[in-house]
């Protein structure tokens, strides 16, 4: 069974996605179709793989027949294009729409004369309408040959309608006024619909393009050569062409190319982009290693088990790319409505065009016009699309100003119905780096003289319990000097160090570095604390121990009380030992805990709580969290991580403090509240006033509303939404 993906152009909403699902779904040698408008992308599996090139083929004119375009998704991160939102281009159509807005309404109106007025906005206009509003002139053209509408089609009806109305009275004024046309042009309306309507898209292709980035950084995880010996004969060679069974030579420092297994050196590695885990995992003749992991000390030569696509790198870019476009798409409630809102509107502006001319009194032809333009423009989506928009504008700049970077609407939306909350251990409930957490000394011994030693020694390794050791000692001796050196100095590869020091044999390492040498371990220097044991040896006698492990973040257990007590289950996922991972859970009282979880194991546990209708929530900061962050419902990113992980995710917490994360829910809440009275005042505004712009008021002796009146009451529903978002600015305690 073969598969097609391809990248999408010219999508403008949620709703041109499921158009094509729907559309292209039905089609001969189609098992199936998703179509994803964040990653704007679309991918079909095929149930004849025969007949690809045919189904290819097909598909493209489909979708090109639905006013989009398709083209081949190569195998690289997605670049970006040209035809993006510009907020230049909102600037410039800003500017010529205030200045229209001059002319027609303001100081300068009827300035020189009003023929010329008119010209001068036809031309500042004309930009305005063809280029910056080209999206939504192509909306309505398509409209007009599929039937088919969203956001965008009623924008193009109006702003064309006005348009092309006013242009026919500027240019063609003496043939209007013979036909009996309302001697009013819109060019104004035309403006600040097409730059308002603008500025919301360019907002929400900014969320749209930083989803593709997780996929980027990525591929800038793996290395790009590889150094391979052929007949004994050492050559750099493309990682593209590293073969299964190639002899691959890994200095320190150096980032491990393809999957594989030690034949040669021991080292220790850096896995924490699989399982967050900071602490080194020491590398022997037998050991595997994995694509895209930093090999920190020795140098070593393995065999390739698994390359290309099958690393396990390659395996974690598959997830992420997979989870995202398996994500379920919230539309927007302005798109939902729009998508039934358009044909009511353009059926009731038809009727009252007919109406008008076929029932009503002369002028036939100006009555009808200007009545079907003035329903055109009170319906006009300007409210209905900034509902959403300008609520999700106050909410993230006010987020921003709190250390919270929230990527759109519809992750304010994802927020209000999470039920369950998944934390990452390291860097998220921790702080993320080793440190020493528990210090234990012989009485006969004095402390600073011990540090004093133990940092000698240390101070020489680049080993990164050598490095918390180190820092606890400048910690606990600010102000002593420390400048004890040594006449001798040994590393004993994944044990410890070894040297002389002021005429004392000093040996720091672990377990076996102590059983090896047949020192015997005091047992009142043991330590309740879980962690990394370093053990200090003085002239052949155990000394002292030190602890090193990650320390819970203060703010942690406050945050998962208030979860708790809102009824939302937190859970542990680590890929810790269940030992370090248990000890956590319960000192947290999380409600469970998943130990020893790879990059997708996390992934298929969330995808099993979904299944089981949960709504869930992911917390992490690491590459091993990409998988599951992009699976999950609504994903969170310590700020502190890295990029893979906070350009997955959906929001991040700037400074990577949890208690970010309880005001991001509070704000969802409010911001969903307010979206939602956006639509109600919109909805009211544009479904009240269209029979009085059809002209039902006449019926009864009443006025008719011009439509200048029409474009005014446009205005008032936007002002009264954009008041209300801004209340969201003034809420305190976020």
């Amino acid at each position: 069974m073969g598969k097609l993906t391809y990248q999408i152009k010219g999508m403008s909403c949620a709703s041109c996605a499921a158009s094509i699902e729907k559309e292209t779904s039905p089609m001969k040698g189609v098992k199936s179709a998703v179509v994803n408008y964040a990653m704007e992308t679309a991918s079909f599996e095929l149930s004849d793989e025969e007949t690809t090139s045919q189904i290819d083929l097909n598909l493209k004119k489909k979708i090109e027949s639905l006013g989009f375009e398709a083209i081949d998704k190569e195998s690289t991160p997605t670049q970006e294009e040209s035809h993006r939102p510009d907020i230049g281009k909102f600037l410039v159509s800003i500017s010529l729409s205030l200045i229209i807005f001059i002319l027609a309404m303001g100081p300068a109106k009827g300035w020189p004369t009003q023929r010329v007025n008119w010209l001068i906005q036809l031309i500042l206009a004309t930009p305005i309408w063809i280029w910056i509003g080209l999206k939504f002139q192509k909306s309505f053209l398509n409209f007009l040959r599929t039937g088919r509408s969203n956001m965008n089609t009623l924008v193009g009806i109006g702003t064309s309608s006005a348009y092309i109305y006013s242009f026919f009275i500027t240019v063609f004024q003496q043939w209007s006024l013979e036909i009996g046309m309302t001697q009013k042009v819109y060019f104004e309306a035309v403006g600040f619909i097409i730059s308002f309507i603008y500025l919301g898209n360019y907002f929400e292709d900014k969320a749209k393009r930083k989803t593709k980035k997780a996929l980027n950084s990525l591929f800038e995880l793996s290395s790009k050569l590889a150094r391979v010996r052929r007949n004994d004969e050492v050559e750099e060679i493309s990682i593209q062409d590293v073969k299964i069974g190639n002899l691959i030579i890994v200095r320190p420092g150096e980032k491990i190319p393809v999957d594989g297994t030690v034949v040669k050196g021991s080292t220790t590695v850096d896995e924490s982009m699989l399982t967050g885990e900071s602490k080194p995992v020491q590398k022997e003749k037998g050991d595997k290693v994995f694509s895209g992991t930093f090999n920190e000390d020795g140098v070593i030569e393995y065999q390739a088990k698994k390359v290309g696509p099958d690393t396990f790198l390659a395996q974690i870019i598959q997830y992420v790319e997979d989870a995202q476009n398996s994500k379920p798409e919230i539309q927007l409630y302005a798109d939902k409505l729009s998508s039934i809102f358009t044909p009511i509107v353009v059926i009731i502006s038809l009727i009252t065009f007919f109406s008008w001319f076929f029932l009503g009194p002369n002028p036939h032809w100006g009555n009808a016009i200007s009545n079907f333009i003035a329903v055109l423009v009170i319906a006009c989506p300007c409210a209905l699309g900034l509902a959403t928009p300008t609520a999700v504008v106050v909410a993230t700049g006010k987020a921003s100003l709190h250390g919270i970077l929230i990527s759109g609407g519809a992750i304010l939306e994802k927020a209000v119905d999470i039920d369950t909350v998944i934390f990452d251990k390291t860097g998220t409930l921790t702080v993320g780096k080793p440190s020493v957490i528990d210090f234990k000394l012989r009485t006969d011994q004095t402390k600073e003289e011990v540090l004093k030693l133990t940092y000698s020694l240390e101070q020489y390794s680049e080993h990164s319990l050598a490095r918390a050791v180190n820092q606890f000692v400048e910690s606990q001796l600010p102000n002593s000097p420390l400048d004890f050196e040594p006449d001798s100095f040994n590393i004993i590869k994944g044990k410890g160090v070894e040297g002389e020091v002021q005429g004392k044999d000093l040996l720091i390492g672990n377990t076996r570095l102590f059983k090896e040498r047949k020192i015997p371990l005091n047992d009142n220097l043991k330590s309740n604390q879980i962690g990394s044991e370093v053990f200090i040896s003085i002239n052949n006698e155990h000394t002292a121990t030190m602890i090193i492990g990650d320390k819970i973040k203060d703010e942690v257990k406050e945050v998962l009380d208030s979860l708790e007590k809102k009824g939302i289950k937190t859970i542990l996922m680590t890929g810790d030992n269940e030992k370090i991972a248990s000890h956590v859970a319960n000192e947290l009282h999380l409600s469970d805990f998943y130990a020893e979880c790879l990059p997708m194991n996390k992934s298929e546990k969330i995808e099993e709580l979904q299944n089981e209708g949960h709504k869930v929530a992911m917390v992490g900061d690491g590459v091993n969290d990409a998988p599951a962050l992009a699976k999950a419902d609504l994903s969170i990113a310590m700020g502190t991580g890295t990029d893979v992980a906070i350009n997955a995710s959906d929001v991040t917490l700037v400074k990577g403090d949890l208690n970010k994360f309880l005001s991001f829910m509070e704000l969802s809440n409010l911001t969903m509240r307010v979206i939602k009275q956006n639509l109600f005042l919109s909805l009211i505004y544009n479904s009240l006033l269209i029979p009085i712009a059809g002209g039902i008021l006449y019926i009864f002796d009443g006025p008719l509303m011009p439509p200048v009146l029409a474009s005014i009451a446009m205005g008032l529903s936007s002002i009264s939404v954009v008041t209300n978002s801004l209340r969201i600015k003034f809420k305190e305690n976020l």
